[in-house]
């Protein structure tokens, strides 16, 4: 089932479907803040997520903060699959979950999707825990 989670959201992220990251870049405010706009900050996290010749995840996280800072849900669905992966961010699900949420509460049904992926994660861990 893992496998199949990662495959739905590296799809729904190459796709351009993801959410912003939030919050975790701060380090990377001064490449952040090259972007003015909510779809430019997308595509240049686009770019460092492997849509062009650098691939730099967190790099990405920082632009895709900057998205979702935006109201960008993309960039937040985005954000939710590199902390949910630990791509470029240290790994917490607990933040994915968050960033998913916020996309979905936006209307990404991409978001929407992985969050449910999310939830039945959990309860499935719960459910090996209470056995």
């Amino acid at each position: 089932m893992k496998k199949s989670i990662m495959a739905a959201l590296m799809l729904s992220v190459m796709s351009g479907c993801a959410p912003a990251t939030g919050g975790t870049s701060a380090h990377h405010s001064s490449r952040g803040s090259s972007c003015n706009s909510a779809a430019s900050c997308q595509n240049i996290g686009l770019k460092y997520a492997g849509r062009g010749d650098q691939k730099n995840y967190a790099i990405a996280a920082g632009y895709f903060e900057r998205a979702c800072a935006y109201g960008l849900s993309e960039g937040c669905n985005n954000l939710g699959f590199l902390y949910a992966n630990a791509r470029g961010v240290k790994q917490s699900y607990t933040l994915a979950y968050e960033y998913w949420e916020k996309a979905c509460r936006m209307g990404n049904d991409s978001a929407c999707a992985n969050l449910d992926l999310a939830k039945e994660k959990v309860a499935e861990m719960h459910r090996r825990k209470g056995r």
